[in-house]
């Protein structure tokens, strides 16, 4: 799984911080480890010395009543030491090292430390009283009380911290370069996007800049287009319609005056298509459609058409299905597709026979529309829906503009989806289409609230 830049950045703050806190306590530990063993070797030595003082000034039954009382209350017990005894090293040796080594500084040079004396684990001292040797066994509890288990609550919380500062940093970070791609992503789609802050970083500030000047531009250049093109539209249909009521009066054969209102009508297709490709995004409201409605008002215009005999359309959808976005957007994809279909997908016979169907997908719907013509190479698949891309057979046989499907394309990437064409193994030409439902928007949502509050 790929992750965004917002995790990437987050990740890596993370662990640069965490390595950097795990270098600090290494550094504190070693730096804590001698002061401790000095600390309990102190300790320890007054201990050996007390008790050394009390044994030398007692004899008898009360040096036996002192060792007691030593082992009852204070866990202390004392054995003499013999060179044959099995001596073991404490587990530890950096700390029983410097421990030692005080120990040593303190008490004389026979002090030793042991972690086992003759099998017997603890925290065993040898020390020398009157010159004989002596062990004195002490509970390692001691030892544990001495040390310092608050770095690691200390460890938790700056870690947490650290953490919480690392999302803070990496939102910062990036929320301008998310508010950028959503930008990007509306203009995309063909709608206008808001105006960019520029009042952060000077890198930042500057690309916003440019792209709010970017923006402006192709929104001025969309509505240029856009009112060229209806004037285009309305300069060449007015002709036509002249032309088209011209023929009708004229004394011409009856297939003459077909074959020209038949060209005429399609030079009339043409330039409807060119300005339906040029349309800027419309604002028209997001609502929830029942796409078997759009179905079939789209396919009433065929199923009563001249070509009706010759069209055979199979529906599948649920007639519960529905779509939350533009019923003009739907209908335009619709109406693309099956025109794309009933002009190219005619079979062996002459007939076209054309299967579409719609299903819910996740966030959105999914649209098929499926025709059992002669299909198109492989290899030119991803040319048929660029703009004015036909092929070579087909440009003098039906005289299209090329821009059905690149309309398909535009209209479902406002809707974030898109258009795939697929070659059905038993021929034909499938295309698949994606489009998710729409948000919610400020609007909408507030209205919803009052239905909710009247209703309540």
């Amino acid at each position: 799984m790929r992750l965004s830049l917002f995790w990437r950045t987050f990740v890596l703050i993370a662990l640069v911080v965490v390595a950097s806190l795990l270098a600090w306590l290494q550094v504190f530990r070693a730096a804590e480890v001698q002061p401790r063993a000095e600390r309990f070797a102190w300790e320890i030595a007054a201990v050996v010395n007390v008790t050394r003082a009390g044994l030398t000034n007692t004899q008898g039954a009360q040096r036996l009543e002192l060792l007691n009382a030593l082992s009852t209350a204070e866990n202390i017990r004392i054995r003499p030491a013999d060179y044959k005894d099995r001596i073991a090293a404490w587990p530890d040796p950096e700390f029983g090292g410097l421990m030692e080594a005080k120990l040593l500084e303190l008490l004389g040079d026979e002090t030793r430390l042991a972690g086992r004396v003759n099998g017997v684990d603890g925290l065993w001292i040898r020390f020398e009283m009157q010159d004989d040797p002596y062990w004195m066994l002490l509970d390692p509890e001691r030892l544990a009380r001495q040390a310092n288990r608050n770095w690691l609550g200390w460890f938790g919380i700056a870690l947490g911290l650290a953490l919480a500062a690392s999302l803070a940093i990496s939102r910062v970070i990036n929320r301008p370069l998310a508010s950028l791609a959503g930008a990007i992503d509306r203009v995309s789609r063909g709608e206008t996007p808001p105006t960019l802050g520029d009042n952060g970083p000077t890198e930042l500030a500057l690309i916003n800049r440019r792209f709010n000047a970017m923006a402006a531009e192709l929104a001025a250049l969309d509505a240029d287009r856009a009112e060229a093109l209806a004037g285009i539209s309305h300069d060449i249909r007015t002709p036509l319609t002249r032309l088209r009521l011209e023929i009708e009066m004229s004394s011409a054969d009856p297939t003459t005056r077909d074959s020209m209102a038949e060209e005429i009508d399609r030079i009339d297709a043409i330039v409807r298509q060119f300005v339906e490709f040029a349309r800027p995004y419309d604002s028209e409201p997001a609502l929830d459609i029942g796409v078997l409605h759009i179905v079939d008002s789209v396919l009433d215009a065929y199923r009563h058409g001249p070509d009706a005999d010759d069209l055979i359309v199979t529906v599948a959808v649920d007639p519960s299905l529905n779509w939350r976005g533009s019923p003009t957007v739907l209908t335009r994809i619709l109406s693309n597709l099956v025109e794309n279909a009933h002009r190219y997908g005619k079979d062996a016979t002459g007939s076209t026979r054309v299967e579409l169907a719609a299903q819910r997908r996740a966030n959105g719907i999914e649209l098929t529309v499926r025709d059992h013509g002669p299909g198109v190479p492989a290899d030119q698949l991803e040319r048929l829906i660029r703009p004015f891309t036909r092929l070579d057979a087909e440009r003098h046989r039906h005289g299209g503009s090329g821009l059905g499907l690149s309309i398909v394309v535009r209209l479902s990437r406002r809707y974030s989806g898109d258009l795939r064409l697929e070659l059905p193994s038993d021929g034909g030409l499938l295309a698949r289409v994606r489009l998710e439902d729409a948000s919610p928007s400020a609007s909408d949502e507030a209205r919803s609230r009052r239905e909710a509050t009247v209703g309540s």
